[in-house]
């Protein structure tokens, strides 16, 4: 599903970046300064890392001292990224898909901007809707609504779904998996 709307059209084009060579303190300053979730890491245009509020929390967990850690032995190296020209729609389901709320934009392997939740809400509210309500569809293909009925296989009565042309019941359903 395509919506017409591209990265680049809701991406933050200067996201805040800090160098691997900062303290874990000197990225949570910032981060609480600019009331941001995350912070790209980079090395001049190259992204390296991405440090989350999840990484944070991770890392005061340990009780290590935020002041001598480096940010480059924190950060999450392996970063979800996505192209300034790809839809929104395939932006969002990346996002769903790797479980993350954030995407850095790069092109050409230098970094463009970041693309939140937030970001995509504020352009295309509409989108939301539109994957709740495909996401339920899909839901109800999965999982069908139960009926009362005879069991086609065991013949026993009450709640009874259809599966592959034939109404039966949970505990056949279970047993044909």
């Amino acid at each position: 599903m395509k919506t017409g709307l591209k990265v680049l059209d809701a991406m933050s084009q200067n996201p805040v970046t800090i160098s691997p060579t900062k303290t874990i303190f000197e990225c949570s300053r910032i981060m609480l300064k600019k009331n941001i979730g995350s912070i790209l890491i980079v090395n001049g245009n190259n992204l390296q890392g991405i440090l989350t509020e999840k990484d944070l929390v991770n890392f005061i967990a340990k009780g290590l001292n935020p002041k001598k850690v480096l940010v480059s032995k924190v950060m999450t190296k392996k970063i979800d990224t996505i192209e300034p020209e790809a839809d929104l729609f395939e932006a969002l389901t990346k996002m769903k898909t790797e479980k993350v709320r954030r995407l850095p934009v790069v092109y050409k392997n230098k970094l463009a901007g970041m693309l939140t939740l937030n970001d995509i809400l504020k352009i295309q509210p509409a989108l939301f809707e539109i994957i709740q309500e495909r996401a339920k569809i899909e839901s109800s293909k999965i999982s069908p609504k139960p009926i009362e009925g005879e069991c086609e296989l065991c013949e026993n009565y009450g709640k009874i779904y259809e599966v592959d042309g034939q109404y039966i019941c949970e505990e056949c359903r279970t047993e044909q998996e």
